[in-house]
């Protein structure tokens, strides 16, 4: 959460340069999301860090009377009181050129109107004003609030009504505009991929806007995906493999996979097969490594990580940070989130998922696993056992608060604890292929035992007696206590082969001996542990949170929770 001073400072950039002015409106957006999400946070820090500064902008203001009215049963004064202020900070804004100013503003002045049911026309007339005076005839300034506005249009307009039709109609003029601007520099400095990504933009919200005025779309869907093929040519002129990363990204988009024909899709997978075997061939002739680049800033983000890690130690101590970490929703990929336009793997690549090593790998035709959930669970792998490993490095973390944690599930025998004690000393002298091949069996034994202790039925009947139930069926028992979000997980982490989409199915590829040279890296050996952690969580709860309270980031950080 910025500091006063960090705001102050912010706001005096903003003012000698208007372009720097979306570093204080980050500020202010930060607080207004903790109204929504974090109301005792919230009532604690607003009046502590906007106070002082209430005087200094009227956005300022506003946050204070928006957290009155919407944490603390506020009067009908405090809405209106906000409603004012919002007003006077966008009409400051749209005379000092304060863009994400006014973008801020116009969010939520508009939004709280529909809540109070007060005319609000008159702010979405002046929200399409202000894009058509930035991008009809020429693009003025930063772009970063120009979807967000349209959405917000989009949102609070009928399309039925006349008044609000001509404004979706102007938005969807300007969108074009733009889009043909854009084609005519791309041709006038000849194929600049920026220009080309600004094209598809800009068509691709003139499509949005025109599904909402039933307008023909067809010819507007086919030049959106011509755009998309041009980049993608753009592109592998520079890079053979890019080109294939990018031609499965454009196969994945929904106008792209609409639009395109049978036959077309067919002729778009042999380019992106061929040029990924291409470009894997490439690169070992040159002799460097090939590396699988995931989405997102992974660096940042496990920096992140381990900022919050350190604050927390320090507010209380290591292993309730690991507790944290450990438990932390956000490092576990959003299985039930998942975008409904997304098709699965097998739809877009007709089975085959390509690999940025060269190789594809085979997803069988009942899966229900996307694109998206393949990326988000490599990424997350990615970021928490970086930051694990830094965090060891850096001295952060010792295997006692590992082993302090391990010892609090209850139900886990002593047998188990004990080979784990051995895989987490294995992971701390980097002895990763002694930790996988330790771990991975007692993430199995983890679940029979704990699902055993809370009196499920794990033991199954077989020729010559009985026996405990396979990984299968564990993994099956568990979405009573744990949801289907982090059941899917494991599966797709330890069990299922379209896991290998992700890198995950790691225990069969243990287990059956298909683990490769390579493949014994700190990812393989950090998550099992983690993994186990998580399960002692999710299953037996109450020794940890008796201990720790509920994992929370912004509860702990601010020393809020015990």
């Amino acid at each position: 959460m910025p500091s006063t001073d960090t705001i102050e400072e912010h706001w005096e950039e903003a003012e000698d340069n208007p372009d720097e002015t979306i570093h204080f409106t980050s500020d202010l957006e930060i607080f207004i999301r903790f109204i929504d999400d974090n109301p005792e946070i919230a009532n604690e820090k607003i009046p502590e860090k906007l106070g002082p500064i209430s005087d200094l902008h009227p956005l300022i203001a506003a946050v204070e009377a928006l957290r009155q009215w919407k944490i603390n049963d506020g009067s009908y004064e405090h809405a209106r009181a906000a409603e004012h202020l919002l007003s006077e900070s966008l009409q400051r804004g749209l005379d000092e050129d304060h863009d994400s100013v006014v973008v801020r503003s116009l969010q939520e002045l508009i939004n709280l109107q529909a809540k109070l049911s007060h005319d609000n026309s008159e702010e979405l007339s002046t929200a399409v004003d202000f894009l058509d005076d930035r991008y009809y005839e020429e693009e003025k300034g930063s772009r970063s609030g120009f979807t967000e506005t349209i959405e917000l249009v989009l949102q609070h307009t009928d399309p039925d009504e006349t008044i609000d039709r001509g404004l979706l109609q102007r938005l969807f003029v300007i969108c074009i505009v733009r889009a043909n601007r854009y084609r005519q520099e791309d041709d006038e400095l000849g194929r600049n991929v920026s220009d080309q990504s600004s094209c598809r933009d800009f068509l691709g919200q003139a499509i949005e806007i025109g599904s909402e005025l039933d307008i023909y779309d067809a010819d507007l869907k086919r030049r959106y995906t011509d755009e998309y093929w041009r980049y993608v040519e753009t592109q592998g002129e520079r890079d053979t493999l890019l080109k294939g990363s990018i031609i499965d990204e454009a196969l994945r988009d929904p106008i792209v996979s609409e639009t395109l024909s049978d036959g077309e899709k067919v002729v778009w997978k042999n380019e992106m097969q061929d040029s990924v075997r291409k470009g894997g061939q490439e690169l070992k002739r040159s002799g460097k490594k090939i590396a699988r680049a995931p989405p997102g800033a992974l660096k940042e983000q496990s920096e992140t990580v381990q900022d919050i890690f350190k604050n927390i130690s320090v507010y209380d101590n290591p292993t309730k940070a690991l507790y944290w970490l450990v438990n932390e929703v956000e490092l576990l990929p959003p299985y039930g989130e998942q975008n409904p336009e997304h098709h699965s793997i097998v739809d877009l690549v007709n089975n085959l998922h390509p690999q940025l090593s060269g190789h594809l790998t085979q997803v069988g035709p009942d899966s229900d696993i996307t694109q998206d959930y393949a990326q988000d669970l490599l990424q997350c792998h990615l970021v928490t056992s970086g930051a694990v490993v830094r965090l060891i490095e850096e001295g952060w973390l010792r295997e006692r608060h590992f082993f302090q944690l391990l010892n609090m599930v209850s139900g886990l025998s002593e047998h188990t604890i004990w080979y784990l004690t051995d895989a987490i000393d294995y992971l701390f002298n980097k002895e990763y292929a002694a930790s996988i091949h330790i771990s991975i069996p007692r993430l199995e034994s983890t679940l029979y035992e704990l699902l055993n202790d809370l009196g499920d039925d794990v033991v199954r009947q077989m020729d010559g007696g009985t026996g405990t139930r396979t990984l299968t069926p564990l993994i099956s028992q568990i979405d009573s206590y744990t949801g289907e979000e982090f059941q899917r997980y494991i599966e797709y982490a330890y069990n299922k082969k379209e896991g290998e989409t992700a890198d995950g199915n790691l225990r069969n590829r243990t287990a059956h001996g298909h683990l490769r040279i390579g493949q014994d890296h700190h990812i393989n050996a950090v998550m099992p542990i983690v993994d186990i952690l998580r399960i002692g969580y999710q299953l037996r709860p109450t020794p940890f949170v008796a201990t720790f309270g509920y994992p929370s980031k912004y509860l702990y950080v601010n020393g809020s929770q015990s």
